[in-house]
């Protein structure tokens, strides 16, 4: 269990690194993504500490982290809130998700105010007894009653959201990122709902002394089973994000799309166009066909987030309407836009005055090799004998 604990915690900060080297993403819930794997990161690291009998090592790594992870629920509530939305604005009502951190901070101050022996104290028998550390009263509660609180207001923050999920899982399911965006929702809102409801009751077991895991898997101690099915879940939950990065493009939503009283779907009567896949289509569009009149796309430097910025959008809603309409990412959407110009300008007797490195140079490559390479790729048809082909141009 103590390795199973180490990885968790390295898997935790290298999913972290991992999720901001994906491009593009909706940052902003990306963001709030990673606070959640990082406050899990933190959680098992201390744990393993603890229970692998290395805080006689670092006993100051014992009672700072509890407010940190009295804000789990934070993370998880905006990040949902932010997909929903396809944006995050702020709200008084918010400051409900902080009660469990500000009782934690309390017990915390009133911890550390306390003589350093009281705090000695509790780190030595938390070394003896890491099982019983629970038990400890830092102020106005002990550890287990803030075990409780985290879980039952992250459960409560949860059975919240569940209406959100229901109208945003129906709202254009029919595209492919879609449908695998709705799929991780769903497995990570009742995966973090499973987890939280069973740790909640692992908690009352502790505070009540009622063994009702170990009664139903009496050949595990329940401790040991909530543990593993914490971890799984987590595993999980990090995974899919990697192998699946679409989902970290958000669902980008039209000004339009509303909701009336009933959680059903209705548009804007001032919506001039349908809206698909959450996108205003003819907006877009009429973008990228300025951009192409501009010929912006044969700069070195036009990546996606140039393009973005050149059309007034995010990046996320930008990759998601490629994806969606021509099924393509950025990169191969740039190129093929390249590859056509290079044509035209092949046909046009560009090669008779100039050389292919001021050809691949042109069309905003910065070298034959990757130039022709690129050619062959969406050409299906080599430079060379594309030239051969055009008699009036010569290399």
């Amino acid at each position: 269990m103590n390795t199973i604990l180490l990885i968790s915690a390295i898997f935790g900060f290298v999913l972290i690194t991992l999720l901001f080297y994906r491009r593009p993403v909706n940052i902003t819930s990306t963001l709030f993504l990673a606070a959640f794997y990082f406050i899990f990161a933190i959680y098992a690291l201390q744990t393993y500490v603890i229970v692998a009998g290395h805080l006689d090592r670092f006993p100051w790594f014992y009672a700072w982290p509890l407010p940190l992870y009295a804000l789990i629920s934070v993370p998880i509530y905006f990040y949902f809130i932010t997909i929903f939305k396809d944006g995050f604005r702020w709200k008084w009502k918010y400051l409900l998700l902080f009660v469990p951190f500000l009782l934690s901070s309390i017990d915390v101050f009133i911890l550390y105010a306390k003589p350093n022996s009281i705090y000695n104290e509790i780190v030595h028998n938390a070394i003896l007894h890491p099982e019983t550390r629970f038990q400890v009263k830092y102020g106005l509660l002990t550890l287990n009653q803030h075990y409780l609180i985290r879980h039952l207001w992250q459960f409560s923050c949860l059975v919240i959201l569940f209406p959100e999920l229901r109208f945003f899982i129906k709202l254009d399911s029919t595209g492919k990122l879609k449908i695998v965006l709705n799929r991780w929702l769903l497995f990570f809102f009742f995966s973090l709902m499973a987890m939280s409801l069973l740790i909640f009751v692992f908690g009352l077991e502790r505070i009540f002394g009622i063994h009702i895991f170990q009664f139903r898997f009496y050949d595990q101690p329940g401790a040991v089973i909530i543990t593993g099915i914490l971890y799984l879940v987590i595993l999980g939950i990090g995974v899919i994000p990697v192998y699946f990065p679409s989902v970290l493009y958000g669902f980008p939503l039209a000004s339009g799309v509303t909701k009336d009283k009933n959680g059903v779907r209705e548009e804007s009567p001032t919506s001039s166009e349908e809206p698909k896949f959450g996108l205003d289509i003819q907006i877009i569009e009429k973008k990228l066909e300025l951009m192409k009149q501009r010929n912006l796309f044969l700069a070195q430097d036009f990546d996606l987030t140039a393009c973005a910025r050149a059309l007034e959008i995010p990046t996320h809603h930008l990759s998601y309407f490629l994806n969606q309409c021509f099924g393509l990412s950025f990169s191969q959407y740039r190129n093929h836009l390249r590859m056509l110009k290079a044509k035209e300008l092949i046909d046009g007797g560009f090669l008779s005055a100039n050389t292919i490195e001021a050809l691949a140079w042109e069309c905003g490559f910065a070298s034959r090799s990757s130039f022709s390479k690129t050619f062959k790729k969406l050409t299906e048809q080599s430079l060379s004998d594309y030239l051969s082909e055009n008699k009036d141009t010569t290399l």
